[in-house]
C-alpha cells in the first residue's frame, strides 16, 4: 500500500457511487467496473475464477461478453486502483485458477451520503486551526488597513489631476504669444505694420500681400491697415482690419499663404 503497510492504510469503496478514495486523492469507476468490483470485494480473500466473474457481472445483468471483455474490465479496475498511488498489486491474476482480492484492503461503504470520514490526527487538526486564525488576523488586518488604502488612493488622483492642470496652463502660456506691431510702413498707399515674429525683410513682405491681395480681389480701403503677423521662409500670415486692431468695432480677415508664387 502507500506511505505504509497493508494495516494500516484501507480504501475505502463507495458502491453506490462508484468512487473509490484513498487518503486525498480518489476515482470514480465506470458501472461495469463498480459491479466487477464489488463482487470481488464481496469474495475478498478468495479465488473467484473467470466463469464465476462473467456470470455474476454479465449474464447475471442480462449480457454476454467475450473473455477480452472481462480482461479489460480487470484492467481498468487495476488502473484506477494505481491512480490512487497504491504499493503493490491489490488484484491478482492466479492463471487459468482466475482472480483473487487481497483481504483487508478495500472497506465497502453502500451509503456515501451518511458516510463520515475518519478524523484526521490531533497535529493535522491543530495546523488546520492555526491556519484559520493566521487567515482571519490576515482578513482583520486587510480590513483595517483598507481605508488608509483608499485615501491613498484618492490623494493620488487629486495630485495627478493637480499636475495635469499646471502644465495645461503651463504649456498654454508657452503657446499663446502676444503680437506687438511696430511702426507703419506705406506701400501703394496701404499701411503695413510687422509684428516681432517677421524674420524677412518688411519691404518684400508687404510687396508679397499687396500681390496676393490684389490677385485675390480683396476690398481694401484707405483706412484699411494690413497687419503681418509671421513672416518665415516661404510661408506668411496676415490680418487685413478696417481700421485699427486695437478698437473692439474693428472687423478682420485672416490670411495664410504659403510659397513665393508673386513676382
Amino acid at each position: 500500500m502507500r506511505r505504509g503497510d497493508q494495516a494500516e492504510v484501507t480504501i475505502i469503496f463507495f458502491t453506490d457511487t462508484g468512487l473509490i478514495r484513498l487518503e486525498d486523492k480518489e476515482i470514480i469507476l465506470s458501472r461495469q467496473s463498480k459491479i466487477c468490483l464489488t463482487y470481488l470485494c464481496e469474495h475478498e480473500g478468495n479465488i473467484v475464477s473467470k466463469e464465476a466473474l462473467h456470470d455474476a457481472c454479465w449474464r447475471n445483468h442480462g449480457a454476454v461478453v467475450s473473455d477480452n471483455t472481462v480482461r479489460q474490465t480487470l484492467f481498468r479496475i487495476r488502473k484506477s486502483l494505481a491512480s490512487l498511488e497504491v504499493e503493490g498489486e491489490i488484484l491478482e491474476t492466479l492463471g487459468y485458477m482466475g482472480y483473487r482480492l487481497k483481504p483487508g484492503c478495500i472497506t465497502l461503504v453502500s451509503d456515501s451520503q451518511n458516510y463520515s470520514l475518519p478524523k484526521r490526527q490531533d497535529g493535522l487538526n491543530q495546523k488546520q486551526e492555526t491556519s484559520a486564525i493566521s487567515v482571519s488576523d490576515t482578513s482583520k488586518s486587510a480590513l483595517k488597513n483598507k481605508p488608509t488604502k483608499i485615501k491613498f488612493r484618492v490623494l493620488t488622483l487629486l495630485l495627478c489631476c493637480l499636475f495635469f492642470i499646471v502644465g495645461t496652463v503651463i504649456r498654454g502660456q508657452q503657446l499663446i504669444h502676444p503680437l506687438r506691431y511696430g511702426e507703419p510702413l506705406l506701400l501703394d498707399g496701404h499701411s503695413f505694420l510687422f509684428s516681432q515674429y517677421v524674420e524677412n525683410d518688411k519691404y518684400d513682405s508687404a510687396r508679397r500681400v499687396s500681390y496676393w491681395l490684389n490677385k485675390m480681389q480683396v476690398s481694401i480701403t484707405p483706412h484699411s491697415r494690413i497687419y503681418i503677423n509671421a513672416d518665415r521662409g516661404n510661408a506668411i500670415n496676415f490680418f487685413v482690419c478696417k481700421g485699427e486692431i486695437e478698437l473692439a468695432t474693428t472687423s478682420c480677415q485672416t490670411f495664410a499663404v504659403i510659397g513665393r508664387n508673386h513676382p
